[in-house]
């Protein structure tokens, strides 16, 4: 979304700019293996054709959509003593907003052929689990609970360090329950077997 900070409104950025196109664009670039150079002025050009003047908000043209790149791009690619001070130093009427979603594997969605293609490691004291596997199916109570120390009250309680509030009121931390157990995956070794459904002839 371009955010524009004076109007208070946010548009799509496709409404005015080929973002699939600018994509195939950005592959054929970087495959072709070009110098920094040359790639540059051809992903600068690829901008100026993927850009559509007459969609685009009132005010945003393109000196507006390189500066607002150039912000973009330091903040990725930039570095030295002053990056934070100058990677948000821009203060444009413009502004870039990205939204995404996340849909998390529960016991509902769990999809096993996902598993492998999870891109996102996690380290555990084990090793590397993948993303996926961590955080979907209940392994990451079962790595948590193989590993944990104390619970945060068990913890509070032997190294006192300040009185704990929550909403303004004192946060009674109790005594320990006994025989209090974390429910974890159960595997059931000799589950019955579901029987294959067979075509009716």
């Amino acid at each position: 979304m371009l955010v524009d900070t004076c109007e208070k409104v946010a548009i799509p950025i496709p409404a005015f700019f080929n973002l699939e196109q600018f994509m195939r664009d950005v592959v054929d670039i970087t495959d072709s293996g070009r110098g920094a150079a040359v790639t540059k002025a051809l992903v600068s050009l690829s901008v100026f054709r993927n850009f559509d003047q007459r969609n685009a908000p009132s005010g945003f043209g393109m000196a507006q959509v390189r500066s607002l790149l150039e912000d973009c791009f330091y903040r990725v690619a930039g570095g030295g003593h002053h990056w934070s001070q100058q990677a948000y130093s821009y203060d444009g009427r413009w502004r870039v907003m990205i939204l995404n979603g996340l849909w998390f594997q529960d016991a509902f969605n769990y999809d096993f052929s996902t598993i492998p293609h999870s891109s996102t490691p996690v380290a555990t004291q084990q090793g590397e689990i993948s993303f996926c596997a961590y955080n979907g199916g209940s392994w990451r109570k079962v790595v948590e609970h193989l590993n944990r120390t104390a619970t945060l009250a068990e913890w509070q309680r032997s190294h006192p360090r300040h009185e704990i509030y929550a909403k303004g009121k004192k946060v009674d931390l109790g005594q320990p329950l006994r025989d209090s157990q974390t429910e974890l995956v159960q595997i059931e070794m000799n589950a019955p077997r579901v029987p294959a459904l067979v075509p009716r002839a």
